[in-house]
């Protein structure tokens, strides 16, 4: 039950979202553009940016699999998170 309820609210917030039209925020900016939404705007912080990658970097698979891998080969497995900020 709970779980039919929350698919429900999802997809009835999503609709409404869809059919919303678009407005000016304080700015004079559009807002409900795609752009505006995924880029917010062109205007977060770097920090913010970072921690939001580092967030959706993080999972409990990638604890366990670093692990695992680390103790199978060798801590040379880390050196791929060490050097990914440098890739970004």
């Amino acid at each position: 039950v709970i779980i039919v309820a929350y698919f429900i609210v999802v997809v009835v917030v999503g609709l409404g979202s869809s059919f919303r039209k678009p407005g000016k925020d304080s700015q004079g900016k559009d807002i409900g553009a795609s752009g505006e939404y995924f880029l917010a705007g062109k205007s977060a912080a770097f920090w913010a940016v970072g921690a939001s990658l580092f967030a959706s970097n993080i999972g409990s698979e990638h604890f366990i699999g670093l692990a695992g891998s680390g103790a199978h080969v060798g801590m040379s497995v880390s050196w791929g998170e060490w050097l990914s900020p440098w890739a970004l």
